[in-house]
């Protein structure tokens, strides 16, 4: 494990999790410091003035997130490519672009739950339980799905529930 990977656990309250939470732990919070690193991004583009060291900090959290997500992922072997956040995603009447939601943002949280809902009911059970069944289609297609809604709902300040991680604390069902 690299360094700034076992710094990040640390710093982050994450170094006794076990794999499977730190990947949804990671994801969160490469997301979290997406946004707001896309939120600097436009300060500096509508030349805002903005704290020099807290860009380096957001800069330097939101790399050491993504490394720490690409250990995890590869931990579980998550074979499919990662949701990029500069990726367009059209959903109706609503869609993210530039790492901003447009259209309806009301419309976009809801697609975004009801995607995290259909990942924890389909595919959460399974790949909770074994990561060679991640090469499965359908879970493929719903773990990116949760990928997307995690960002919709970053981007937007709405809370995301991560109480399925403590059932799966209770059931003592983790790997890794």
């Amino acid at each position: 494990m690299k360094e700034n990977v076992r710094d990040f656990l640390e710093k982050h309250g994450m170094a006794r999790n076990d794999a499977y939470e730190n990947y949804h732990m990671s994801l969160g919070y490469y997301y979290a410091y997406s946004s707001d690193a896309f939120v600097l991004a436009e300060m500096v583009e509508d030349g805002e003035v903005f704290d020099e060291r807290e860009v380096c900090i957001i800069i330097q959290n939101l790399y050491d997130a993504h490394q720490t997500l690409l250990y995890f992922q590869e931990a579980l072997h998550i074979q499919q490519k990662q949701f990029n956040t500069a990726e367009t995603i059209v959903m109706s009447e609503s869609k993210i672009e530039h790492g901003k939601v447009c259209g309806k943002i009301e419309n976009a949280v809801k697609t975004a739950r009801t995607w995290l809902k259909r990942f924890l009911k389909n595919s959460e059970p399974t790949f909770r339980r074994s990561p060679g069944e991640m090469r499965e289609k359908s879970i493929s297609r719903d773990l990116f799905l949760y990928e997307v809604a995690i960002f919709i709902l970053y981007l937007t300040g709405e809370e995301v529930d991560y109480t399925f991680l403590e059932r799966g604390r209770e059931k003592n069902v983790y790997y890794g």
